[in-house]
């Protein structure tokens, strides 16, 4: 059995924030989980939380598969801190 799978463009687009996927999963015979990287990119500058969808779709129409478990959330989380600004007087 073959699937598709591909990231799609929330908050985070691709390719600031990270690389898109667009693939074929074949499955073995009594296969039931698939592994894939998706490279999450890393900056140095602050930016709120923010999601893309990792979704499987039928390779032949292009489609969104059915059900609820088709698409799923993906959350970069911002480990970057603001930066604090100061300002000195010399009175």
């Amino acid at each position: 059995m073959s699937i598709g799978v591909r990231t799609v463009d929330g908050e985070a687009k691709s390719p600031k924030d990270y690389d898109a996927v667009d693939m074929k999963l074949e499955f073995e015979d009594g296969q039931s989980s698939y592994d894939f990287k998706v490279k999450i990119k890393d900056d140095d500058e602050w930016e709120p939380d923010q999601d893309f969808f990792i979704e499987l779709y039928d390779l032949e129409t292009k489609q969104r598969l059915t059900g609820e478990d088709t698409r799923c959330a993906v959350t970069i989380i911002d480990d970057d801190r603001p930066g604090i600004l100061v300002f000195e007087s010399a009175i």
